[in-house]
């Protein structure tokens, strides 16, 4: 009887490591040699996806249902490979946009065309899911990392604006080098990352482009493009009026022309108007931006309509009393794949604060090993490596 539980044991062992395969590469733009970030990297069958890094970088944990990668990107042609002889890629994407976009002349405002398009999308999505999601967040002292924090989250989504979390594991680090120690012991300051249960509603629910839209500081148009594999794309492009006296965003949305599908949200400071940011209050210090990128991918694969990634870099200096410190991150969140209409869990198990940091080391797997995880860069996987053991 042991033997055959032994045997048993053995077999699904096996079949758990072959349930899935390890495939990674770099994706360079053909013509420049330079990385393309944010490039998804989806499997053919699953649907499962990730994205490069800002190196060209991405690794993918691939369902053994899955035999090709689709390399995919707004502003380059598609490519499929194919995983059977090989687990390391070397990409080079060409690109699709060499003819001038054309303005768009619409029978209805602009803002009226995005509140289209924004109503068409949240429409489209799933009602009742459960958000298999890996959660990052990276914060800077004067430079150096100051603390990282990343987990396994069950997002349950109840409504565009309604979500409860659970929390499954998690890691909280704050790193000890001079520069955090220094920053210890002169303030009681502590930064985070806002309400992280509700990134994932504020994506949903697009509120960044509402805000947009309804700034009357922005200059606002729209731009047709076709996608590399035809499809018609309309390009909503904003940017801060001539004497703007508190705008300070430049970017894009990217949506269908014919399904109003919104495919991406980009947007930085803009140099022309980064003398715009001003310190503003928030909590016990006042804080003002010099950098602010912020990148957001819907993916629409066989018909399923979701959003994929968002991440925030943000850099500048906060004042506490007479104090002045160079603080920023960066915070990512990357959906590895979604249930629809799952079993309602106990809410007894919902996590309730703001913060990872509560949970600290509660981990036990190597979990992020299993999600198709943005990878770090170079720099900060070295400084990462002592919490990786």
């Amino acid at each position: 009887m042991k033997n055959i539980l032994l045997t048993l044991l053995l077999l699904f062992l096996s079949i758990s490591v072959q349930a899935q395969q390890l495939v990674q590469g770099i994706v360079k733009d053909i013509e420049t040699d330079k990385p393309i970030q944010y490039v998804m990297i989806i499997g053919n069958v699953s649907g499962k996806s990730t994205v490069t890094n800002s190196e060209g970088r991405f690794q993918f944990n691939l369902p053994a249902q899955d035999s090709k990668l689709i390399i995919k990107h707004l502003d380059y042609f598609t490519q499929e490979l194919s995983t059977k002889n090989t687990k390391s890629f070397s990409v080079q994407m060409q690109s699709s946009t060499e003819s001038l976009e054309e303005i768009v002349i619409l029978k209805t405002s602009i803002k009226d065309e995005i509140e289209k398009a924004i109503k068409t999308s949240q429409e489209k999505f799933a009602k009742n899911l459960k958000l298999n999601t890996f959660y990052r967040e990276l914060l800077y002292i004067n430079g150096t990392m100051y603390q990282y924090e990343d987990a396994e989250i069950d997002y349950y989504l109840q409504s565009i604006k309604k979500n409860d979390v659970i929390v499954k594991e998690s890691r909280s680090v704050k790193f000890s080098n001079e520069e955090a120690k220094k920053f210890d012991s002169l303030s009681n300051i502590r930064y985070y990352w806002g309400d992280f249960k509700d990134n994932v509603s504020y994506e949903f629910n697009f509120q960044f482009i509402k805000n947009i839209i309804t700034d009357k500081e922005y200059d606002l148009y729209i731009t047709a493009k076709t996608a590399a594999d035809g499809t018609e794309l309309y390009v909503l492009n904003f940017n801060p009026i001539d004497n703007a006296k508190k705008a300070t965003l430049s970017g894009k949305m990217i949506y269908g022309a014919k399904d109003y599908l919104i495919r991406e949200i980009k947007a930085d400071l803009s140099e022309k108007f980064i003398n715009n940011n001003e310190f503003t209050q928030q909590n016990n210090h006042r804080f003002k931006r010099s950098f602010y990128n912020r990148t957001t991918i819907f993916n629409l694969f066989n018909n399923n309509y979701t959003l994929a990634y968002t991440s925030y870099r943000i850099f500048g200096v906060s004042q506490v009393a007479n104090q002045l410190t160079k603080v920023g991150g960066v915070m990512e969140l990357l959906i590895d794949s979604i249930d629809e209409n799952p079993i309602k869990p106990n809410s007894e198990n919902f996590y309730t604060d703001n913060k990872l940091t509560r949970l600290g080391k509660n981990y036990k797997t190597k979990y992020w090993e299993k999600f198709n995880v943005v990878p770090l860069t170079f720099k900060e996987e070295q400084m990462l490596i002592e919490i990786n053991k």
